[in-house]
């Protein structure tokens, strides 16, 4: 590895800019994901308007209950404006971590291939490390000691932002949340500061962790259980499939995005060494604040998996591997864990992504194994067959169609419509059945006005008294199949 020149600081500069023009090039190769299109459709007063993700009858939708969810504003914007702001706003965290860290974390950061998935789908995990990071910054107080209940407050507010953008709770929550959590971290530090009988443990970054994590578990699974929310509910309702999701969920973030994609695991045991070794405040919050998220997130897409596969009906745990991506969202840890190894360093001279030290080569060797998948995300990208059937459906305003697929993700493919369709002007609504439903006797009765029918490559039934009017293949990566276009004889 000496021939590449990995120890010199031209390789990594190199290297970075090779990320750079990555993540550049997914933004014209990339169609955005199902859920930045389903967030696109979200009309002013929260509602989807061809009808909510999870209808309450199975396999079909239901235009008349659009359900209420809340997307971060810039889901309003067309498709070139959110792939410029999740580009845009990556590349300023890229200069901040280059500048305040260094060029290795920087370039890591620009050949993640999850963050690479997410910047050309438009997904909201670049806005999700922001907020992570600058929470934490301003918890710790590692920018500043001054102004600590004012920083408190505006890192509540950066943490409840997190909340909000995945439409978990309102503007006023947010206030709320950001009073109440900022209340609680101004109330731990003060407590430090006194160092009243019995307050040593939260000095003890391996401690503060444990009790940070169990605590959050605790709230999850009480939630579930009271079912105080639908998707946590399931933990109640399927607790053996649970389990299982569960220990699929601790592999996905903690081994394949964290320890693989965050090119961490040659740092784990120094850093482990370290958070035991120290008796430091500041370690001891950063540890229990990634701790704290790490166990909602693993907690969380088990519920979400389990919920999901149950409402589609899905196969177990083949659902795991459609949904396998939502680990992405851990990446939002990555400048935390930038953060708390650069604070270990000062007090153990731990190896860091920017000082690896003998963590050098592993650390390379992992990131040319990151190298063709980062490849993969960026120069094929995101297809979508939908654009070409929209174009192919020729609908007029204030038309109807249906829209045939299998039940796995079926209402979010039905809203990659909307946006071609230009549905919102032109009127056009759009209606989705399961292959597993009626739904050609429906079109001889709830949806006998619709005149054109849109088959997955799923969907192979063609109806009595329906033509082929168009058909098309997609590609490997979304099923590879034809879809077709069907209208009335």
């Amino acid at each position: 590895m000496e021939r590449f020149g990995i120890e010199g600081e031209r390789f990594w500069k190199s290297l970075l800019l090779f990320g750079l023009l990555l993540n550049v090039l997914v933004c014209f190769t990339s169609d955005l994901g199902l859920d930045t299109q389903v967030k696109m459709a979200v009309n002013d007063d929260g509602a989807l308007p061809w009808g909510d993700l999870r209808p309450e009858t199975t396999g079909q939708s239901d235009a008349f209950d659009g359900g209420e969810r809340r997307v971060l504003p810039l889901y309003g914007l067309s498709e070139t404006g959110i792939k410029a702001t999740a580009l845009v706003t990556f590349l300023g965290l890229l200069a901040c971590l280059y500048r305040w860290s260094g060029v290795r974390s920087a370039t890591v950061f620009s050949l993640s291939p999850a963050m690479l998935f997410s910047v050309g789908r438009g997904y909201e995990e670049v806005y999700l490390a922001v907020f992570c990071s600058v929470a934490l910054l301003l918890f710790s107080g590692v920018l500043s000691g001054k102004y600590r209940a004012l920083q408190c407050f505006f890192g509540g507010i950066c943490f409840m932002a997190m909340v909000y953008s995945k439409g978990f709770t309102s503007l006023l929550g947010v206030l709320l949340g950001a009073l109440f959590i900022g209340a609680v971290v101004l109330m731990w530090h003060e407590l430090q500061q006194r160092q009243w009988k019995g307050t040593a443990w939260m000095a003890r970054p391996d401690v503060v962790a444990i009790v940070s994590g169990s605590v959050v578990a605790l709230v999850m699974f009480v939630f579930g259980l009271l079912e105080m929310n639908p998707t946590l509910a399931i933990i109640g309702q399927e607790p053996l499939r649970y389990v299982s999701a569960l220990l699929f969920s601790v592999f996905d973030l903690g081994v394949l995005f964290v320890l693989f994609g965050m090119v961490v695991w040659p740092f784990v045991m120094p850093m482990l060494k370290g958070i035991k070794e120290s008796r430091d405040e500041r370690v001891a919050f950063m540890a229990g604040y990634i701790s704290g998220i790490f166990v909602a997130l693993v907690l969380y897409v088990a519920a979400l998996w389990t919920y999901e596969a149950s409402i589609w009906g899905a196969e177990w745990p083949g659902i795991i591997w459609t949904m396998g991506n939502n680990g992405r969202y851990v990446t939002m840890l990555y400048i935390p864990l930038v953060i708390l190894m650069h604070q270990m360093n000062k007090l153990h001279s731990i190896p860091t992504l920017d000082e690896p030290k003998s963590k050098l080569k592993p650390m390379f060797a992992t990131l040319l194994l990151l190298l063709p998948l980062s490849l993969l995300a960026s120069v094929h990208g995101q297809t979508m067959w939908t654009d070409e059937a929209a174009e192919a459906m020729e609908l007029e305003t204030n038309d109807h169609f249906l829209f045939v697929s299998e039940d796995t993700l079926g209402m979010h493919w039905l809203y990659t419509f909307y946006a071609p369709l230009d549905a919102e002007q032109n009127n056009i609504t759009g209606h989705w059945r399961s292959i597993n439903s009626q739904w050609e006797s429906d079109l001889n009765s709830t949806l006998s006005h619709v005149q054109v029918v849109v088959t997955s490559p799923d969907a192979t039934l063609t109806p009595l008294g329906w033509d082929v009017k168009h058909s098309g293949e997609s590609d490997f990566l979304n099923g590879k199949g034809e879809w077709r276009v069907l209208t009335r004889s």
